[in-house]
């Protein structure tokens, strides 16, 4: 693991804030696109601006899908151009090998949702869908929490914690050949633990620094990316 911990500054609904990462030095900014039930949720058109400024500096755009039908994954990707894709749900497999076959320089990242804090994992079954998920081409695995809030089942942006131990027992077990970066509840107070328990790639945060709901906080933002460069050594 090199001295470098990635960021990405999640949830972002403005050119502002779009900015505001990259200020601070966070490797991505991520926009979610059309999903129903994010609060900080775009439509392509609504993300055009944030994307056509990307990268802005050395930050790179990325965006997040759900469930998103194969005719409008291509229109959003021919239209806002983005350096990465992110599936937040269990993206089909053949259409993971269709994707890198017609995109080739698209980088493909998967999120994997593992249970809140406390709760039992499978761990066979999540070795195994890392593997299909590496073998298929995704360049990068982002473990993060699922929760159930207000009766409706969210998959990223929840704040909640995942089991830090967990996830490194996952990726200590599992012969990972992409990278893995950790989500889940992340803060400006808790990143360094994060990435000294876990040590991942790189984390990838949404809510932990807002100052409301889809908007950034400019001090929690640079604590955050601050604190991420301590590499989780003592503070």
């Amino acid at each position: 693991m090199g001295d470098h911990c990635g960021v990405k500054i999640c949830g972002t609904t403005s050119l502002e804030d779009a900015g505001l990462a990259a200020g601070y030095g966070a490797d991505y900014f991520g926009v979610v696109v059309e999903v129903d039930f994010s609060p900080r949720s775009l439509t392509i058109d609504q993300a055009k601006p944030i994307f056509a400024a990307s990268p802005i500096g050395d930050t790179k755009g990325v965006a997040l899908v759900f469930h998103m039908k194969p005719d409008r994954l291509q229109t959003l990707i021919t239209t806002l151009g983005p350096h990465a894709v992110q599936f937040l749900n269990l993206e089909a497999i053949s259409h993971v090998r269709e994707l890198k076959q017609r995109f080739p320089d698209l980088v493909l990242w998967q999120s994997i949702h593992l249970p809140e804090a406390g709760k039992d994992v499978d761990f066979a079954s999540f070795q195994q869908v890392v593997r299909e998920y590496a073998d298929a081409g995704i360049d990068l695995i982002v473990f993060d929490t699922v929760a159930v809030l207000k009766g409706v089942q969210k998959f990223g942006g929840t704040g909640l914690v995942s089991d830090w131990h967990v996830v490194r027992q996952l990726i200590d077990q599992v012969d990972i050949s992409v990278p893995v970066w950790l989500a889940g509840g992340i803060t400006p107070e808790n990143v360094a633990g994060a990435i000294k328990a876990v040590q991942p790639a790189g984390v990838d945060l949404c809510s932990g620094v807002e100052a409301d709901v889809g908007r950034k906080d400019p001090e929690k933002v640079r604590r955050l990316i601050e604190n991420s460069r301590l590499r989780g050594k003592d503070r």
